[in-house]
């Protein structure tokens, strides 16, 4: 009984079956979306698909166009140079100090030049000096990088090639260090007014006002020496203070240009150097100074010591007084800095002797003769790098610091010790000058007409002498900077040309966005667009489908 009702039921099991993939076929039937119905849709729709996207094509078209011809414009100046000076490659003037592309761009020049183009009726100053800017150009230097480190790269490179490559690349890239630059000026909107040779001049004139500054300012082409010049000193000065004062003057300014003229004969060909007409050198200034002092200051001092001979007696007493006071302190600080100098190295000296005592004590026996004489601190054969060896090494360096720090406080000693001296020999000079002088003062004994009369004659004489002193000291003062820039010129930069125009000026309009960013834009949209066509017509096509 039990075995026929299970066969009944496998039976109505087996019945059932096929009927349950038919239903889901048609459940799934009716949830699919037939490409058929799509495209139908689609094709009943044509003609009002081509009119969407016509329209929209119209529409971008419309955008594109308004964006390209109503953006705003750029208007970019190139003008591009070499610096043809030496150490430009190493940013650096002729004369050693720093060269910046922000001296080119600097305020001064840029002022200059747009007061002399007159820019201010197309752009402020702000404006102007905004869009200026230098860039370094150099392409072949770009694809020699990118040449070796393609061959740096390769993954079998010894190190042996590897040192080959990179000497080859730095001797190559040294070589392609050529200094070329842009000057870029870039205007837009309401600036981009200004004319195109108008701005070509512009560019130009800044490239020449730089080397202008450069020269002036900088002193690119010049030694970085402080020499005296004409302007330190003036006749009025002379005129109007009393012999004995002005005299003094001179006498400092002499010495002032004999120290300078033994600074400019340190420089390379400063013995061969002719300037003027007739071909002055340093040696004849050194000559014509060395008289000047010994034919015409020296006697003219003597004369005025001799005679007592003052505009204003008080006021030199008073002057001479102040000379003497100022010495007396600069020469006891002098001797102070001796002192010190010398104590330092007393007491230096007796710290390495008595470590150098104690070390030698530790490594030689009691009784024993230390092996010392001229190599005590070079072994004759080292058979090893142990730390005996590193010993020496330190010592050595120890000994060679030492010998560098004697050398420093000897030198110290020796310029405070003719610092001294030579403030003394002032200091004599001077409190002989205040005796005479005062001496003759106090005596108040008349002068005899012999005497008065030869007093006329000093006066007179002292009077010339230093118009003659004066128009001397100014000519040698003069030959001397001359000699100084013509050393400068030849040594340093022989041609004076900092820069050289390697192409003409070039203008160009450029857009912030340009025709082919639009263009790509442009094909964005019409397939965004096509794709919201599309979709619509097929929302709409299946809706109404349902409907019915």
């Amino acid at each position: 009984m039990t075995e026929k009702r299970q066969n009944q039921q496998i039976q109505k099991q087996e019945e059932m079956k096929p009927a349950q993939p038919e239903a889901a076929r048609q459940e799934y039937d009716e949830d699919e979306i037939s490409l058929g119905d799509l495209f139908s849709t689609i094709w009943r729709a044509r003609g009002r698909i081509m009119i969407y996207t016509l329209a929209a094509g119209l529409v971008i078209f419309a955008l594109i166009l308004g964006v390209y011809f109503f953006q705003e414009k750029e208007y970019v100046a190139k003008q591009e140079f070499r610096l043809e000076f030496t150490g430009a490659d190493q940013n650096q003037y002729p004369n050693g100090m720093k060269f910046s592309t922000a001296d080119i761009l600097a305020t001064e020049v840029l002022n200059r030049v747009y007061k002399q183009n007159d820019l201010g009726r197309y752009m402020p100053f702000g404006d102007f000096k905004g869009g200026l800017a230098v860039y370094q150009m150099n392409d072949r230097l770009r694809l020699l990088e990118f040449e070796y480190s393609q061959k740096f790269s390769e993954k079998n490179l010894s190190m042996e090639n590897r040192q080959r490559l990179e000497q080859e690349f730095l001797e190559k890239k040294k070589a392609l260090m050529v200094p070329v630059y842009s000057l870029t000026f870039t205007q837009g909107g309401r600036a981009g007014s200004i004319p195109d040779a108008v701005t070509a001049k512009v560019l130009q004139d800044i490239l020449k006002e730089w080397a202008v500054y450069a020269e002036r300012v900088k002193g690119a082409n010049k030694f970085q020496l402080d020499l005296v010049s004409p302007n330190v000193l003036k006749k009025e000065d002379i005129e109007v203070e009393d012999y004995l004062v002005a005299m003094d003057i001179l006498r400092v300014m002499a010495q002032r240009v004999g120290k300078d003229l033994e600074v400019l004969a340190k420089l390379p060909g400063a013995t061969v150097v002719k300037v003027g007409e007739r071909g002055i050198t340093i040696s004849d200034l050194r000559y014509r100074l060395q008289d000047l002092e010994r034919f015409k200051l020296n006697p003219l001092l003597g004369l005025i010591r001799q005679t007592s001979v003052s505009k204003f007696p008080d006021l030199t007493l008073g002057y001479l007084q102040n000379q003497i006071f100022e010495l007396k302190l600069k020469t006891e600080q002098a001797a102070a800095n001796v002192a010190i100098y010398e104590n330092s190295m007393n007491q230096y000296i007796t710290k390495t002797r008595g470590a150098g005592f104690a070390q030698s004590q530790g490594e030689t026996a009691v009784g024993q003769p230390s092996q010392s004489g001229m190599f005590t601190n070079v072994p004759a054969m080292i058979p090893q790098f142990g730390e005996s060896f590193l010993d020496s090494l330190v010592q050595m360096a120890q000994e060679n610091s030492d010998a560098m720090f004697r050398q420093n406080i000897t030198k110290q000693v020796i310029d405070a010790g003719l610092e001294k001296v030579e403030l003394e020999f002032q200091s004599k000079f001077y409190e002989d000058m205040w005796s005479k002088i005062s001496q003759q003062l106090q005596s108040g004994n008349a002068l005899t007409d012999s005497e008065k009369g030869f007093l006329e004659v000093a006066v007179k004489k002292i009077d010339k002498d230093q118009q003659d002193i004066f128009d001397g000291l100014m000519q040698s003062i003069m030959d001397l900077n001359l000699i100084y820039e013509s050393l400068s010129l030849s040594s340093l930069n022989p041609e004076a040309v900092l820069y050289s125009v390697t192409s003409p000026t070039t203008v160009s309009v450029l857009k912030p966005v340009s025709a082919k960013r639009l263009v790509m834009f442009a094909v964005l949209g019409m397939f965004l667009c096509e794709g919201v066509i599309l979709l619509t017509v097929l929302v709409k096509g299946s809706g109404r489908e349902r409907t019915a």
